[in-house]
């Protein structure tokens, strides 16, 4: 059974011409969990904020069943401001509610109230139960269990790990009770233990959902059916993303068939039409004895009888190419990123022996000893506040340490990418400022972001204005055209997209460098790590 249904969506981007996309329809069912995927830029937040009412200057139309779902959204920003404890988060999902049980709280921590101020401690008790407030607080804590977070209950929510903090927003979801929930890239800044857990409770949230994600792993585990937007259009099929891409290949492969064999079957009847009429012109006209002239035009003319064939034969080929057209299948061209081949360090690129490091007197660090050799690719695993990004950090010499020796070998040429992208200048755009120190040429440099899908005008975009993928994008290709013989990454695959990140994963697998690499993207792990080194 169908919860809605989007008909005919069609949106313009203020300003532009071309639709970014058109006349895409697809159902939501009661139970259903669709992945959304789509390169970057493809339209899917956009079509998110549609559905959520946030864009109404579309065409076409949502249908909603008589009665209307709540719709519950996560947004893939969950940095809000954060100042309430855990559990006054999660009460204050019902302003009037939070604003009812917060007095109630103040006046009854008056050790002397006066009489106005018991009047109306009297009166807000009075709309505590009429609200049902007991049964809401009741309703607030058992979901504060739920989600594994009533140790946290008192401790401010901006403390929280990115993993505490998805969980808390899935909590005030709950809270209103949705038979929808749309969530926006849910899996970014998660560890593997927090999607591993968020994987069992989408499997079994009753409801439906629509998330947007580029991890293959959560979608293969949890996706019922895939929603692909790609070049203005969309494509729907029920089965996880394995499924979908296998079964896509081989539509594919299908109509490349149905194509070549039409093709064929057009080129054997034009020949065919061609030689008739050829035989046609060459035929000599015979004449009445007397010499009166030609008898073409006799019913029996050969002549006119392979005219006449051959106009038959071309009547077929119009219609073939009108009624029953067989379009050529659009196939993307395959990409591929590489890195050159680098200069070798040192057999032994970087040794830590015994490193400490904290922060306000908070260990981050403690007592680390850490290797790699030349040619490693080392994935650094470790719980949500287990150091990662310090180590990272230090590796990449942007943090020192309180205590600990560590070793450089010779040669070393170091490219970071901090997932935060906090190393970007903001005021000019990705063409300067890989030109700025590079000495790579601009159709060097515009292949590489063309190969990623930032073609055109957007490289002339400053890179404030930019997405996330499209600055992740960026920041990418300064690591591959500059020579560093060690890569660190932290969390190069978050805001990427599905086709990017197996682009990556490539060039990587095929890089004769070294990398060192934080991710929680399990495929771009078992692809790429040759060691685990868990904090």
């Amino acid at each position: 059974m169908q919860f809605l249904q989007l008909r005919d969506i069609t949106y313009i981007y203020p300003q532009q011409s071309e639709p970014v996309f058109e006349k895409v329809s697809f159902t939501i069912g009661r139970e259903d969990k669709i992945a959304l995927i789509g390169r970057n830029g493809a339209g899917k937040t956009t079509l998110i904020k549609i559905l959520l009412s946030q864009i109404t200057d579309y065409q076409g139309e949502i249908v909603y069943p008589k009665n209307k779902p709540i719709i519950g959204y996560l947004p893939q920003d969950l940095n809000s401001d954060l100042k309430k404890t855990v559990y006054k988060e999660l009460i204050a999902t019902n302003a009037l509610f939070y604003s009812i049980i917060n007095q109630i709280e103040q006046l009854s921590a008056i050790i002397e109230i006066s009489s106005a101020e018991g009047t109306k401690l009297a009166t807000l008790w009075d709309e505590y139960y009429n609200h049902q407030l007991d049964e809401y607080e009741h309703l607030a804590l058992s979901l504060l269990a739920d989600f594994h977070l009533t140790e946290y209950c008192n401790e401010s929510a901006s403390l929280l790990s990115e993993g505490g903090k998805t969980r808390l927003q899935l909590c005030k979801l709950m809270l209103l009770n949705p038979q929808i929930l749309v969530l926006d890239e849910p899996t970014n800044h998660l560890d593997i233990e927090n999607l591993e857990w968020l994987e069992s409770w989408v499997n079994s949230f009753s409801g439906a959902i629509l998330y947007v994600s580029h991890d293959r792993c959560f979608i293969d585990n949890t996706a019922t059916k895939i929603v692909e937007l790609n070049r203005g259009s969309i494509t729907s099929r029920k089965g996880n993303y394995s499924t979908y891409m296998e079964n896509l290949q081989e539509e594919r492969d299908h109509q490349i068939v149905q194509y070549k064999e039409r093709e064929k079957l057009i080129h054997k009847l034009q020949n065919a039409a061609q030689k008739r009429r050829s035989w046609a012109k060459t035929f000599q006209k015979e004449t009445r004895p007397e010499g009166g002239g030609s008898i073409y035009e006799s019913i029996s003319n050969a002549a006119r009888t392979m005219n006449q064939q051959a106009i038959n034969i071309e009547r077929r080929i119009d219609m073939l190419n009108t009624r029953y057209r067989v379009e050529k299948p659009w196939q993307e061209k395959e990409r591929k990123i590489n890195f050159d081949n680098v200069v070798k360090p040192s057999t032994m690129l970087i040794s830590f022996d015994h490193v400490s490091k904290s922060y306000n007197k908070i260990p981050v660090l403690n007592n680390i000893s850490f290797y790699a050799q030349r040619g490693e690719k080392i994935w650094i695993s470790g719980k949500n506040g287990s150091g990662k990004t310090t180590l990272m950090k230090i590796l990449a010499g942007k943090e020192t340490t309180d205590s600990g020796e560590i070793i450089y070998g010779e040669r070393i040429r170091c490219g970071w990418f901090d997932q935060q992208l906090t190393s970007l200048p903001i005021d000019i755009s990705p063409l300067e400022y890989l030109q700025n120190d590079n000495l790579n040429n601009d159709s060097t440099i515009r292949n590489y972001f063309g190969c990623l899908g930032m073609s055109g005008d957007i490289v002339n975009r400053l890179i404030g204005t930019l997405s996330f993928g499209e600055r992740a994008k960026t920041l990418l290709v300064k690591l591959l055209i500059s020579n560093y013989n060690l890569l660190l990454l932290d969390e190069p695959t978050n805001h990427l997209d599905i086709q990017t990140r197996e682009m990556l994963e490539y060039a990587l697998m095929n890089y004769n460098g070294t990398v060192i690499f934080v991710s929680h993207d399990r495929a771009f792990i078992s692809n790429l790590a040759t060691r685990k080194h868990e904090l």
